[in-house]
């Protein structure tokens, strides 16, 4: 499992690719701009670091990263929140 996360249609990257305080680290000219967020989310794999082991489903609005500079607080939309509903009844 792992986190929701909204993706830009036009170059596949992260929304907050699109954001002000990550654009600097993109060379994504697409990510320069405000791209074009799918509404829908999609379920994007991590792992845990060091270990590599896969991470859990973390709910909608999590502070995920937590005491790292690459901490995100997820989305927390309806689509996010019926998403992360849809996928927990499925693995429970």
């Amino acid at each position: 499992m792992s986190v929701l996360m909204h993706l830009c249609r036009t170059c596949r990257h992260r929304a907050t690719s699109h954001d002000g305080g990550d654009r600097g680290y993109s060379g994504c000219r697409c990510c320069l701009g405000a791209g074009d967020i799918d509404p829908r989310p999609v379920l994007v794999a991590t792992f845990t670091s060091p270990g590599g082991r896969p991470e859990p489903l973390y709910p909608p609005g999590t502070l995920w990263n937590a005491g790292t500079m690459h901490r995100l607080t997820l989305c927390a939309c309806v689509a996010c929140h019926e998403e992360h509903a849809r996928l927990a009844q499925r693995a429970g």
